[in-house]
């Protein structure tokens, strides 16, 4: 069997689908995989057929238009208002793309952002399978709130299933594109918004994050598989510089801080607030750099710089880590055992960090535009001296080292697919 897996996005979004890829192929599965440049070496070390998706992943979330576009997330209409006056050009490239990328294979994997799945289903009549690293935005719940496009408040089943109802035009947006594709490219007739919408979530879905940390919701149909987290180590390799072997081995376990693809509006200002942290709560730190959160500035000998550094040969060598509270840090963090706080950006981001602070495993999220070095000293002194949460972590860290979340979402895709095979209707024509 040969399958297809679409992804783009940041670090955090592609590396679990690269992982879930691999586990496909050693299933004894073709698998190409379709992703930026940058995540071009991943691919290819698992040995999976890698085809190329325009643009660079880090120029992009560098980018300015990628600060204003996430800064827009908490509101669906204004989100939505932005994409479609900003990325049109991205969207009918990118559909373009993903028709090339899919040409040949039995079997398409694809994040939902775009919804090209289920055209893309429809006209080469294969099966179709959602996948991602995060709960996703056209998925309603009464659970938990819809962490994309509203705040991650405690206010009862009724709010949380609201704000899935009121995000629920998001899902129009490039909704034209996708018609004009339809029409031009795969010589299908047009489809209203909503009717894709049902068709994606009556799709079978595979979630790359852990039940004992955001267990699936009662609501969610059996389609929708919450597997484990889909995990790439990178560290087993690892060769770190001597500058790094020893600082680590100069004093106590430091606190790691990074914010991985995530840049500010000021990285060079909250550099310096970092640092000065770090030094009010008496903790070294290592820094990382990522895809440019944090700066070049001058560092007292007690702080070091990195530009990147394999998340599961560090974490374990440190006191606690501070993070932007993507999926992927945060999982990082907990699968080490250590004692972890999210500083939110945007996205799904306040998601993960509640659920951190929930679980007892770190300190209540701190939303970078309340973020002040006195804020960020105190938690980080918690999060180092706090004996009991370190212990609570620990022991979540062991029961997520155990899961095998890449092995349960490739039996249940195998058997999706099954499914969707003896029901297909073949290609359009």
């Amino acid at each position: 069997m040969h399958y297809t897996v679409v992804a783009s996005g940041s670090r955090g979004d592609v590396q679990p689908l690269v992982a879930l890829a691999a586990g496909i192929k050693a299933a004894g599965h073709e698998v190409r995989f379709a992703t930026q440049v940058d995540f071009e070496p991943f691919v290819r070390k698992c040995g999976l057929e890698y085809v190329q998706l325009g643009g660079s992943a880090e120029e992009f979330y560098s980018s300015r238009l990628a600060v204003a576009l996430r800064e827009q997330s908490g509101h669906a209409g204004e989100f939505s208002k932005f994409l479609s006056e900003n990325l049109q050009t991205y969207v009918v490239n990118h559909l373009r793309e993903c028709w090339n990328a899919v040409r040949g294979t039995d079997v398409f994997l694809c994040w939902p952002w775009l919804q090209v799945g289920p055209s893309i289903a429809e006209k080469m009549g294969i099966p179709y399978v959602v996948v991602s690293p995060n709960p996703v935005p056209h998925i309603p719940t009464w659970g938990f709130p819809n962490p994309f496009h509203a705040p991650v408040w405690k206010l009862g089943p009724l709010y949380n299933r609201l704000t899935w109802l009121l995000a629920e035009s998001v899902s129009r947006t490039g909704s034209d594109q996708i018609n004009r594709w339809r029409k031009e490219e795969l010589g299908l007739p047009p489809r209203h918004w909503r009717d894709e919408l049902r068709t994606i979530r009556n799709t079978s879905h595979l979630f790359g994050y852990s039940p004992e940390v955001l267990p699936k919701p009662r609501d969610w149909a059996d389609w929708m598989h919450v597997t484990g987290y889909w995990i790439f180590d990178e560290g087993r390799d690892y060769q770190p510089p001597e500058e790094l072997k020893e600082f680590l081995a100069a004093g106590d376990p430091p606190v790691a801080i990074g914010f991985g693809s995530i840049v500010g509006r000021n990285p060079k200002q909250l550099t310096q607030e970092v640092v000065a942290a770090l030094e009010r709560a008496g903790q070294r730190g290592i820094l990382i750099a990522g895809w440019g959160g944090l700066k070049d500035i001058k560092l007292p000998n007690t702080v070091l710089k990195v530009k990147t550094v394999p998340y599961d040969w560090l974490l374990p060598r440190v006191a606690a880590m501070v993070h932007h509270g993507g999926s992927g840090s945060s999982a990082a963090a907990m699968r080490a055992g250590i004692p972890s706080m999210a500083v939110p950006f945007g996205y799904d981001q306040p998601l993960w960090g509640q659920r951190i602070a929930d679980l007892g495993v770190g300190v209540a999220p701190l939303p970078i535009k309340k973020l002040t070095t006195d804020r960020l000293a105190k938690a980080i002194s918690r999060l180092a001296r706090d004996g009991a949460m370190r212990e609570r972590a620990q022991r979540l860290g062991e029961k997520l080292r155990a899961e095998d979340g890449v092995g349960r979402a490739v039996a249940a895709l195998e058997k999706t697919v099954a499914e969707a095979r003896k029901r297909a209707p073949g290609p359009r024509r």
